[in-house]
C-alpha cells in the first residue's frame, strides 16, 4: 500500500473519531492499530488473533463491535470478500480490484475511476463511497492458467 505511516494512519483516525465525539476505549485502541499496522485488509478473526497474542482477555465479539463501530463512523471500510469481510481503515480513498478465482487484490486510487465512479452515482442514485467498492476480474496468473471460453 502506498500510504502514511502506521502512525499517522493512526491518528487519522482518532482524529475522525474525536470528530464524532467518540471515546478512546482500550477495544478501539488495540482495533485501530492492528488495521494501521496492517499492509492489507484484516478478517475480524485475523485482527483478534493479532490483540489476543498480547491481550488475550479481548473476546473475538469486542473486536467485531468495534469494527463495526468503526465502520459505522467512516473510520474503516469493508472489502467484499468470498467467505469472511476484511476490513481496511479509510485513510485513502480507493478502489478494490479482485480476482474472483484466487482473491488476489489490489488498490486503484479513487481518482483514477473518479469519472465512472460519479457515471455509476449518477445513473444509480446512490452515493458511493471512496472505498470499499469493489471490481472483479481474473488477474493475469489465472487467465494463463485457464484461458476463458
Amino acid at each position: 500500500m502506498n500510504r502514511t505511516s502506521g502512525g499517522s494512519r493512526t491518528e487519522l483516525a482518532w482524529r475522525l473519531l474525536a470528530g464524532v465525539g467518540a471515546r478512546r476505549t482500550q477495544a478501539r485502541v488495540l482495533v485501530v492499530e492492528v488495521l494501521a499496522r496492517a499492509s492489507g485488509h484484516l478478517s475480524v478473526a485475523a485482527i483478534h488473533q493479532q490483540i489476543a497474542a498480547t491481550r488475550p482477555e479481548i473476546n473475538v465479539s469486542t473486536v467485531h463491535r468495534t469494527v463495526a463501530f468503526l465502520l459505522e463512523q467512516g473510520v474503516a471500510h469493508v472489502l467484499p470478500w468470498p467467505g469472511e469481510a476484511q476490513y481496511g481503515l479509510n485513510d485513502s480513498p480507493h478502489v478494490h480490484a479482485i480476482c474472483e478465482e484466487c482473491g488476489a487484490h489490489v488498490e486503484l486510487p479513487a481518482d483514477d475511476l473518479g469519472s465512472a465512479v460519479a457515471a455509476a452515482q449518477r445513473s444509480s442514485d446512490l452515493d458511493l463511497g471512496p472505498a470499499g467498492l469493489a471490481l472483479f476480474g481474473r488477474c493475469a496468473g489465472c487467465r494463463s492458467r485457464r484461458p476463458s471460453g
